[in-house]
Parts: C-alpha cells; structure tokens; sequence
C-alpha cells in the first residue's frame, strides 16, 4: 500500500480503555516466545499457541485459552487435520490422561477444562515435545516455550504467587486475582436502505474522480479491478476500491461521503487503539456487510492463510468502531479460528 494511502487509513482516533491495567502487563499483548505465541486481549483472556515454524505441512496443534479473573475459564484444545493412527504421546510415551476426542469437519480435537485441563498443562509443561502418528508420518508440537508462555499468562492475569497460577503459584487466595476488565459494548447499527444501482454508480464515479490526487503514488494508470458502494445512513454512504491484487492479498482505498455530494469524499477514518498498531494491518480481503454495517479484513501472511491478521470494524452512526482483532505472526500451519485475540468487544 502507498504511503498516502496508509496514512489515510491508519490516521485514528485514540479511545481509551485498551491499556488500563490492573496488573503489570499492559493489554492487547501479542509475544513470540521460542516455539509459542501468546495473545491477551483487551480483556486480559489470553490465548497461548504452539507455533513451532520447523514443522512440514499441518502440526499437531495445541490451544490453551485461560479467560482472566476468579472465575475465568480454562480450556486446552489440540487438533490435527490429519487422520490420526496412534494414542497421543508425550516425550514418545503415552500420554497419561483420558481425553474425549472429537470430529468435525475433519478436525480431530481433543478438549479439556476445569481441572482436567489444569492437569494436562501441568504434564505439558513439563515436557519436549507432544507427538501422534497419522496417515501424513509423524504430526507433532514443540514444546520449548510453553513454561514462559505459562509464566506470561500468569503475569498479565494476577495470578503469579496465587493458587490458580501456571507457573509460581502460592498461597494467596484466588478471590484477591484481579477481575477481568469490562467487555466494551458498540453502539448499535441502524441498517438503512441499500442504495439503488443508478444512485451506487453515480457515488463510485464521482468518489473516484474525486479521490484522483491520492493514487498518485499508484500510477497514472491506475484503475481498481472492482468498485462498489453501500449506504452508512440515509445521509452517508461507504465506497470500496478494490485494486494491486497479487497471489492472495488485494489492496483497498475506502472513503466515506456524503450521498447528496459524494464529490466531499474522504479516506475512511478507523479507531487506534494504544497496543494494538503494530498488528492491525487492514487489507487483504476487504468486505463490508451492509445488513450488520461490519466491515471486515482477512490478511493473510502466506497463502494457506495459517498466518496474518483477522480483523473487523462495525459503523456506528459516525465512524466505524474496532469490533474483533485476531493475530498470528508465526506462520505454522494453524487456521485463523485458533489464533490469539487481541481485541473482543460484547457484539
């Protein structure tokens, strides 16, 4: 994306919120520690994830998810795409817990909560590598990295020297872990008439001209691939310019204008959020839903999409709000449903 363009979209708002701590981590937070990611939200649920890059094709892949406060939930999940031939083993022995297994659309998956999962992270940590054979060889996760991604978790939630901690647990009582912050709420979205055809295309062309001076960076030649427009309000309207598509990630101009004088466009505004800069990259695959006014961005680090970043917005009236910001930086064969979030909102 041209520098203009880039500017235009991440010249932001600041909101507040995202980084009151009541711990020493400060949230959203999204750290690569030796073969594992961890990513605690804006509600300090965090989500820890193995992400060993040496593995060939589709890992086994292992998913702890720990919401935060007294009451928050454990979940581990590992999963395979592969048809499994062979128990799970820890460290080429058996792993010694009984774990429902599931499938679903061809995911195999293992869950476990409560104190069955508190007992198999503690197995986890305490080894090197988790393993199953299937008809693809041997599928396996590194485990180097779990303990400080334990530790992290630990720390961004309260709970180190507490009873319920990962890693350094004490004798202090849960009820004095920090409460996890509130789930901010989005205005909700009044859905207006869609534009008719004749009006959609008078709005496109008219934004397009007169937007000329911000593709100056493209080319003279510039043209988008695919144009439309969509109705914010009775008085507002949002134009997308679709263009520079490449193996699998497109490139995106989106304005907003006024309907009756769709020559005043300007550059779609999005919220910043402190923490969260370095990681929202909007682009990729760019779609607005005009019946929920979401607008969404899948951007993809590499072609199977096992990595970038998931993201979507939602208009309130004025501008379009953060609505969900999910995150992966290592690109190791886990699909976009496990990645760590790094921003939830209540809609």
């Amino acid at each position: 994306m041209s520098a203009p363009l880039h500017a235009a979209f991440l010249s932001l708002l600041a909101l507040p919120g995202a980084t009151q701590a009541t711990t020493a981590e400060p949230v959203p937070l999204y750290r690569h520690l030796k073969d594992w990611v961890v990513g605690c939200d804006n509600t300090r649920h965090c989500t820890a994830l193995a992400a060993d890059e040496s593995v060939d094709g589709m890992p086994l892949g292992i998913q702890i998810v720990r919401g935060a406060g007294l009451e928050g939930p454990l979940q581990v999940t590992i999963y395979s795409q592969s048809s499994l031939e062979g128990p799970l083993q820890l460290d080429g022995k058996p792993l010694a817990l009984a774990l429902h297994e599931e499938q679903h659309n061809g995911v195999v998956s293992w869950r476990a909560s409560g104190e069955q999962a508190v007992a198999l992270v503690k197995a986890l940590r305490n080894g090197s590598r988790l393993t199953s054979a299937s008809n693809d060889g041997e599928l396996g996760s590194s485990l180097n990295g779990l303990s400080a991604s334990l530790l992290l978790i630990d720390s961004v939630q309260g709970r180190l020297g507490h009873r319920s901690a990962f890693m350094r647990a004490g004798d202090a009582p849960d009820s004095a872990v920090p409460p996890a912050p509130a789930l901010p709420k989005l205005a909700p979205f009044a859905r207006p008439e869609p534009l008719g055809e004749a009006e959609a295309r008078h709005i496109v062309a008219a934004v397009h001209a007169a937007s000329a001076d911000a593709w100056q960076d493209v080319g003279d030649d510039w043209q988008p691939d695919t144009a439309q427009a969509y109705a914010l309000s009775g008085k507002r309207a949002l134009v997308s310019f679709r263009y520079g598509c490449g193996a699998y990630n497109c490139e995106y101009a989106l304005f907003t204008t006024s309907r009756a004088h769709p020559q005043q466009a300007q550059a779609l505004q999005f919220a910043e959020f402190p923490g969260l800069e370095q990681w929202g990259d909007f682009g990729g695959s760019v779609e607005y839903n005009a019946d929920t006014g979401v607008l969404s961005s899948f951007t993809k680090g590499r072609g199977i999409g096992d990595c970038g970043v998931d993201q979507s917005w939602r208009f309130d009236g004025q501008r379009m709000q953060l609505r969900s910001l999910a995150r992966m930086g290592s690109c190791s064969g886990s699909w976009s449903q496990m990645w760590p979030v790094l921003w939830r909102t209540q809609d």
